[in-house]
């Protein structure tokens, strides 16, 4: 495997903030960050890409489909600096805290989101107006 395509929700200031995280880190495996309800999502995964994303979701090179925490195992796996992370948090002793983790993040992404400040109002409304790649006053929701 030489890429994988991370589909996340950009409507999400959790998940835009992860997104952030993972194009800084050192990578083993290239990682494409794709907004989830951007329309070149939707034309390279249309049965995968929908308008509100309820999980992450990565795609091989080689066409495996990752769902939920496996998606973010296989996320940490293509990293540098997490790739023994990764394989901790697979092992059959942790996968189960793991999944508990990634579901309880998931379930509740907007709402920390919210509490965090990292919602950004505009960020909805560019996505709604068909403007997605605008970027705000203060360019948090810029579009990558």
């Amino acid at each position: 495997m030489r890429k994988l395509t991370v589909l996340y929700d950009y409507r999400c200031g959790v998940c835009r903030r992860c997104k952030d995280w993972l194009k800084r880190q050192p990578q083993f495996i290239e990682l494409e960050l794709l907004a989830a309800e951007s329309l070149e999502a939707q034309q390279r995964f249309p049965t995968l890409a929908c308008g509100e994303p309820e999980e992450l979701i990565a795609v091989s090179d080689e066409g495996g489909v990752y769902r939920g925490d496996a998606a973010w195992l296989m996320c940490l796996y293509a990293l540098k600096e997490y790739r023994e992370w990764s394989a901790r948090l697979a092992a059959p002793e942790l996968r189960p805290l793991a999944r508990a983790a990634f579901k309880f993040l998931s379930s509740h992404r907007h709402r920390l989101s919210h509490w965090l400040g990292w919602s950004n109002r505009q960020t909805l409304e560019n996505l709604l107006n068909g403007r997605a790649d605008a970027k705000c006053e203060d360019g948090s929701c810029e579009r990558s």
